[in-house]
């Protein structure tokens, strides 16, 4: 059986499949890409964040520190699990346009370097920032002016061209198949009492049911279709950075050309799963500016569709969540989906 970096070599061509346990490797990749000052030795890389998605590593030099981000033809999390290993070059693309957009640079980590040929992104190191997923814990809750910054950020990404962005289908399609495919099937393998005891079960209505199957994939097709905006496309507390209370927005290789509706609905989503206050909630409507063509109704589908696959499909949250409360909210988004 071939090793993840022989299977990297072959598929990709390149001889540099990067790991947090081969700095050594790292320094002859960065040296040969004239990344390095003068005699700069690293001293140390190690996981940054804990991505699905890519590689990300966090390179300690003796002169400074920077995020290393590189893209397999897998999830990284997930290598049995193909996927388009040019979606670094999609994430390079969206780094590019925000950081060039007055507004919006100051919530992006700037782009230093980018590699096509190695699938890698050399960015940097926002230090103290953490990603929001804590939040889903019921010990931390999402601040007021975060939530007003991810929603003025949305307002002003969603007015952007998409002239020439690249319509990042392959990945759409994979994100389309555990979002609106896989989690309403029966046969979809997925280990779900692995995951939550007795989630199977909990799953099984929901999986048998043809009507909410049929919802799922008509919503799935508007997905797919291309949109006259510009949307981040994974725009969830794991997408997002603060430090002390100032808003980044990471992870852009799920952008595409679409409807501000998905980012909306998604963001409204984990809002609500993570127990968001209402007056919070409230903000969303007050403080979200949509073009002139947004669709609300599109985006509380897009919002309970990911409400549902987030429960019972393999991408699981952190939720303090039991059986019983599972069933009522799976029940609510159905119901909000077909009524």
């Amino acid at each position: 059986m071939k090793t993840n970096a022989e299977r990297f070599r072959n598929e990709t061509g390149s001889e540099w499949y990067l790991t947090a346990d081969t700095p050594e490797v790292t320094q002859r990749y960065l040296d040969q890409l004239g990344f390095l000052l003068p005699a700069e030795r690293i001293l140390a890389t190690t996981v940054a964040g804990e991505g699905n998605m890519n590689l990300a590593l966090r390179v300690f030099t003796d002169r400074r520190h920077f995020i290393l981000k590189q893209s397999r033809p897998w999830v990284a999390k997930f290598p049995d699990l193909a996927a388009p290993v040019n979606r670094i070059l999609v994430e390079r693309d969206y780094q590019s346009i925000t950081t060039e957009n007055r507004q919006l640079s100051g919530h992006s980590p700037e782009l230093l370097k980018a590699d096509p040929a190695n699938f890698a992104l050399l960015m940097e190191d926002l230090g103290g920032a953490k990603d929001l997923s804590a939040v889903y814990q019921e010990k931390e809750s999402l601040s007021d002016r975060e939530l007003e910054d991810m929603l003025r950020y949305l307002s002003i990404l969603h007015q952007l061209p998409v002239d020439d962005f690249p319509a990042n289908r392959e990945l759409r399609r994979l994100n389309h198949a555990h979002m609106f495919d896989l989690p309403f099937r029966p046969d979809n393998g997925f280990p779900l009492d692995a995951l939550y005891p007795g989630l199977a079960k909990v799953a099984r209505p929901f999986q048998y049911d043809e009507k909410l199957r049929a919802v799922a994939l008509e919503l799935g097709e508007i997905y797919l279709s291309d949109g006259p905006h510009l949307v981040h496309g994974d725009f969830y507390p794991g997408s997002l950075m603060s430090d002390k209370g100032h808003l980044y927005v990471i992870d852009g290789e799920f952008a595409h050309p679409g409807r501000p509706a998905f980012d909306l609905g998604v963001l409204t989503a984990h809002l609500s799963l993570a127990g968001a206050t209402a007056s919070q909630m409230e903000m969303i409507g007050k403080l979200y500016d949509p073009p002139g063509d947004f669709d609300a109704s599109l985006a509380n589908s897009f919002c309970q569709i990911e409400i549902m696959r987030r429960l019972i499909g393999i991408a699981q949250l952190p939720l303090p969540l039991s059986l019983d409360e599972r069933q009522k909210r799976l029940d609510v988004a159905r119901s909000a989906l077909l009524n």
